[in-house]
């Protein structure tokens, strides 16, 4: 079986160069919806049998299109949310660069763990785990 991972179209922290995180009610702005529309037409024509999503309003909006255009009913799985950047949630990305941290992410993120949050290996192993589960 083949897996595609895509990324949720532009969203409104997108825009506000703010680290959303798991934070509620993100919603994509107007690059984004159109990007979430372009999935129908770049992939609809694809042997697609199911679309496996994060809980976040984001990473619904972005599969809505394509999986109303291939009559698929997308699974939530809480596996794959978005990383939980703990006290980093909601900052901006001009304040966060500043922090010691954010060098380590860049660099080595697997070394990397958010403040009051989870550490980016933590993230890839259940990340990874869901999608063997899937598969």
């Amino acid at each position: 079986m083949t897996v595609l991972l895509l990324r949720h179209g532009r969203s409104t922290s997108n825009t506000a160069h703010t680290l959303a995180g798991r934070s509620e009610g993100v919603d994509l702005d107007d690059r984004g919806r159109e990007q979430a529309q372009a999935l129908v037409e770049r992939l609809g024509e694809l042997p697609i049998r199911a679309i496996v999503r994060s809980p976040l309003l984001r990473c619904e909006r972005t599969v809505e299109p394509l999986a109303a255009a291939l009559g698929l009913e997308p699974v939530v799985d809480e596996r794959i949310v978005e990383v939980d950047y703990g006290s980093w949630t909601g900052r901006t990305i001009g304040e966060l660069v500043k922090e010691p941290l954010w060098a380590v992410v860049q660099q080595q993120p697997s070394a990397a763990v958010f403040p009051d949050g989870e550490g980016l290996a933590s993230v890839q192993a259940r990340s990874v785990a869901a999608i063997r589960d899937h598969d």
